[in-house]
């Protein structure tokens, strides 16, 4: 990539050392900015963004050391390079330990300056072409967020603020929508972007192995540990942790992800020694979290703590004019993956695929269209090629019958996956999307549910 032009801000009261540095960057062609005090810098940094702070320790009021503090503290994207006299050298490298770029004893010695920029410059271009790169990326994760209707700009526009800080995020949803994808992007945006993206399923594994999957385990904590395992918190240091389907964790590890996240710190199964992480948590669930909580479900506190930013990804029903861009998206798709000719949709196809509500949301939009591209019969996709297990716009149901009772319809040689499926939709239907009580009202567990649906990720 081109070098940009980059700007620095220099903050010196004594204006004679001023004029001195002023002519000797210049010459290394940064645009200036100049402060003499710390409160003078803070007004000019907000109008001036500068990559660079070249500032000196001593000055009146406020000392250097508190725009170092500033630039770490709201996580700016600026090189702080500190000017300091023979008794403060001591202080000024513990400085670089804090974060500082580099520091400059005085009197300034112009090779001295010219090295201290050239490192700031370096890590500089490297923060832009890291910034590029997960653009770049982030492209190319969106394009499965496909859709041009409000709630989708505004998930995109929620999804792009959210990376920028590095509080917690709770993405909501019905199964389908795109949560893993939102996540994915919120990690590839973020300051995190150069570290792991670490997922995990709760609903997927099994309650007893949760916690060891999480944590980790040492050598010998329970039968067939015949070594220690790291967990997802520790795999995830620095970077994110994707905690899929949280809404299924029991409440004991509820508790234990709780102390986690309130102090950074946690044993492996097992062990006493206390491991700390730096870990930004993304989950994803589509249970009702304040109704799980009104019930005792789970927890309140532990809530609030993943809850800092909430998403929440609309179903494929609520953007139905969507469905003819992720229809030509799965197209294209399909077209590069098969090497394929174009293919088209009629309008009679295009209209039934508008008609459905997508209990499956985007997912199962896409697993017709690819069934539709693997019978086609020529070029133009008919509405008969999108069989998509031919569930209509509203479940055949009838009511009444004793105590006002309903019941389903199903035709003679319907094969018995597809009765179980239009069942469980049918149960979710009746009990608001409430899977919990869906699984009470067919006798079955909620996991069986999420399985039977075919959709192990969210």
């Amino acid at each position: 990539m081109n070098s940009p032009a980059l700007r620095i801000l220099l903050v010196e009261d004594d204006p004679a050392s001023l004029h001195l540095l002023e002519r000797w960057v210049e010459v290394e062609g940064f645009e200036i900015g100049k402060a003499a005090s710390v409160e003078e810098a803070e007004k000019v940094m907000g109008s001036f963004g500068p990559h660079v702070i070249l500032t000196d320790i001593l000055l009146p009021g406020r000392d250097g050391f508190a725009l170092l503090t500033k630039v770490r503290h709201e996580q700016l994207p600026m090189e702080v390079i500190l000017l300091t006299g023979h008794a403060s050298v001591e202080r000024a490298v513990e400085a670089i330990r804090e974060g500082a770029c580099d520091y400059i004893e005085k009197p300034v010695q112009r090779s001295r300056l010219q090295a201290a920029l050239h490192k700031a410059r370096q890590q500089i271009l490297l923060r832009l072409e890291n910034l590029e790169l997960r653009h770049r990326l982030a492209a190319q994760a969106s394009e499965l967020l496909v859709g041009q209707s409000a709630v989708m700009r505004e998930i995109r526009g929620g999804i792009e603020r959210s990376a920028a800080g590095d509080m917690n995020v709770l993405i909501e949803g019905e199964s389908g929508t795109g949560k893993e994808v939102a996540a994915e992007l919120i990690h590839q945006l973020s300051p995190r972007a150069s570290q792991p993206l670490i997922k995990i399923s709760c609903a997927a594994i099994p309650e007893n192995l949760l916690e060891s999957e999480m944590f980790g385990y040492e050598k010998g904590a329970f039968t067939g540990a015949g070594q220690a395992k790291a967990g997802k918190f520790e795999l995830a240091h620095r970077g994110t942790l994707f905690l899929d389907e949280v809404g299924e964790m029991s409440p004991s590890l509820q508790a234990k992800l709780l102390r986690v996240l309130q102090d950074g710190r946690f044993a492996r199964l097992g062990g006493n020694e206390v491991k700390a992480v730096d870990v930004r948590v993304v989950s994803a669930t589509n249970v009702d979290v304040e109704k799980a909580i009104a019930d005792g479900r789970f927890r309140e506190d532990l809530y609030y703590r993943l809850n800092v930013v909430r998403l929440k990804m609309p179903p494929l029903r609520d953007r139905l004019d969507d469905v003819p861009l992720l229809v030509e998206h799965f197209l294209a798709q399909l077209r590069r993956k098969l090497n394929l000719p174009e293919m088209e949709v009629s309008e009679e196809a295009m209209a039934k695929l508008k008609s459905c509500r997508w209990p499956g949301n985007v997912r199962q939009l896409a697993n017709a269209v690819e069934r539709a591209m693997a019978f086609r019969q020529g070029r133009v996709l008919e509405a008969a090629d999108f069989v998509m297990d031919e569930i209509p716009s509203q479940p055949v149901v009838k009511s009444g019958g004793a105590e006002g009772k309903r019941s389903l319809v199903f035709e003679l040689g319907m094969p018995l996956d597809e009765v179980e499926r239009r069942m469980i939709h049918a149960a979710m239907e009746s009990c608001d999307g409430d899977k919990e009580k869906a699984a009470v009202l067919l006798g079955i567990s909620a996991r069986t549910i999420y399985r039977k649906l075919g959709l192990p990720n969210g």
